[in-house]
């Protein structure tokens, strides 16, 4: 074994070494720098306790009623009551095809010693991950750049607006996120890709990370190939190349893909899944072309998901075009070719959503922590602590305020009242079908019109029907349609209308 010398002097011994000169200095630039002593420990120590103290700050109080924040604690549901694992099925009882199961699986575990799925446990994978995401990036930036690079990039990832937001969010954004940043780091300590044994590991991440969101989790094998490339032309790619690694991520991701085509049929796979959901929704034009405004758009979502440490991200961007020491450059380049892939990935998407560019607080907050590391200001950590501690007590003080009037958009008090304590199948129109399913713990199907709620009423498959006020003005007088509650759901104010007196119909 060959002693590596790293910047400030300290050897590290590797088990493995490249006969290739230039994967041996790419082992040599992946090589720790964190210290070696207790101080890395408690260092590791600190960024966990203080993020975790941010991160899980108000768990499991804000409540879950958008689709969009309930549709896997929905389909765990599902799989706990139903046993639908491999596909979970939405409430109208048609699988689940559009996005692989992993977060709807991981609530159902999280939801199991209890029987049922709350909100805590529909948030618990997320908020784990997040915990997860912040110890990786302190990895990273003590791997790369030094125990005071990593320890505020740690505390930055943890205090930004996205990464605590989507901490909070049922969604498979955040549990997405935990297996790019392992696979970033993998690489990294491969050496750059360097290392064929890790590469195994590498692929088998993005595999499982496949399984959050599909295509998305493929998005740290192009930045790794773009890195790469930069680096060292087609030799950087030809060392990513991995049978083994390719045939771990196959066997990780292709899987379900199988099973649904199997079980739900060719056709409606291809349409649904691969063009519907992954090509389209990713490379289409429905979120509303790429124009100029939409790269307005995008720059927003990017600079929003990052804050408040989004304004330190252009001085640490422009310090790092600036930087001249060769090994240094190597390390911050991966930084750049990172943040570029990440971005321009997510900007060229035919939908554009804020939570997508959430890959992007890893690697920001991991150029602000490089960029700490370069100061030389005499009281750069007391200064970095006072503008931290404010941040957080500020996001604090905003999250205590804004939970209840978030809460307050949605009351079902009422119609928990007269819906029979049975969870027998309602009818939905113009509404929030699955935050209603999830809040009232029963199947809530949406229906074309009123008149095929009617008719479905008739044929005794329900006996309530939820309509939002604005619809329901809208529409002719049912005599046997009578209305017996009101509620809100995510701000739109709703009617209950009970079908008993419609009879059957003959």
């Amino acid at each position: 074994m060959k002693p590596l010398q790293n910047a400030r002097g300290a050897s590290k011994e590797i088990a493995w070494s490249p006969a290739d000169p230039a994967a041996a200095a790419a082992v040599e630039l992946g090589s720790a720098r964190v210290p070696a002593n207790g101080h890395a420990t408690r260092y590791g120590w600190l960024v966990g306790v203080l993020g975790l103290a941010v991160l899980t700050y108000n768990f499991g109080v804000r409540r879950l009623i958008t689709n969009d924040d309930t549709r896997f604690p929905v389909l765990a549901r599902d799989a706990l009551t139903n046993g639908h694992w491999l596909i979970p099925a939405m409430p109208d009882g048609r699988p689940h095809i559009v996005k692989p199961p992993l977060e709807a699986w991981l609530i159902a575990m999280a939801s199991w010693p209890e029987g049922h799925v709350s909100v805590r446990t529909a948030v618990l994978p997320s908020l784990l991950a997040a915990i997860g995401v912040v110890l990786l990036t302190y990895w990273l930036g003590g791997r790369l750049f030094g125990a005071a690079a990593g320890v505020v990039a740690g505390l930055t990832v943890a205090s930004m607006v996205g990464m605590y937001t989507m901490a909070h969010s049922p969604m498979p954004d955040m549990v997405q996120l935990l297996a790019g940043i392992a696979a970033i780091a993998v690489y990294v300590a491969s050496g750059f890709g360097a290392a064929p044994t890790m590469l195994v590991l590498f692929y088998a991440i993005i595999g499982l990370g496949s399984l959050a969101k599909g295509v998305p989790g493929l998005v740290p094998l192009a930045v790794a190939s773009a890195d790469a490339i930069v680096a060292d032309r087609l030799v950087g790619l030809r060392r990513l190349v991995s049978l083994r690694g390719s045939i771990v991520l196959a066997a990780l991701a292709v899987p379900w893909w199988i099973a649904v085509a199997a079980s739900e049929g060719h056709r409606r796979f291809v349409s649904e899944y691969v063009l519907g959901d992954q090509l389209h929704r990713y490379f289409g034009h429905g979120g509303g072309g790429h124009d100029g405004w939409a790269l307005v758009t995008s720059v927003n979502f990017a600079v929003t998901v990052l804050l408040p440490w989004s304004v330190l991200l252009p001085v640490a961007l422009w310090r790092a075009i600036r930087e001249r020491d060769p090994e240094t450059k190597r390390r911050v380049r991966l930084l750049l070719v990172w943040l570029v892939i990440v971005f321009v990935i997510m900007a060229a998407s035919g939908q554009q959503r804020e939570r997508y560019y959430l890959p992007l607080c890893p690697v920001a907050a991991l150029l602000v922590g490089w960029w700490y590391s370069t100061l030389a200001w005499r009281w750069r950590a007391q200064a970095f602590a006072g503008v931290w501690i404010t941040v957080v007590a500020v996001g604090a003080a905003f999250v205590t305020v804004d939970t209840p009037r978030y809460n307050a958009t949605t009351d079902l008090h009422e119609v928990r009242a007269v819906l029979a304590p049975v969870p027998n199948r309602v009818f939905a129109l113009d509404l929030q079908d699955l935050a209603l399913s999830f809040n009232l713990d029963r199947p809530v199907v949406n229906c074309k019109n009123l008149r095929s709620c009617e008719q479905r009423a008739r044929n005794g498959e329900g006996r309530y029907m939820l309509i939002s006020n604005r619809l329901l003005d809208q529409q002719p007088s049912a005599p046997c349609l009578h209305p017996v509650a009101a509620g809100v759901v995510t701000r739109r104010p709703f009617t209950v209308l009970d079908a008993t007196l419609c009879g059957r119909s003959g």
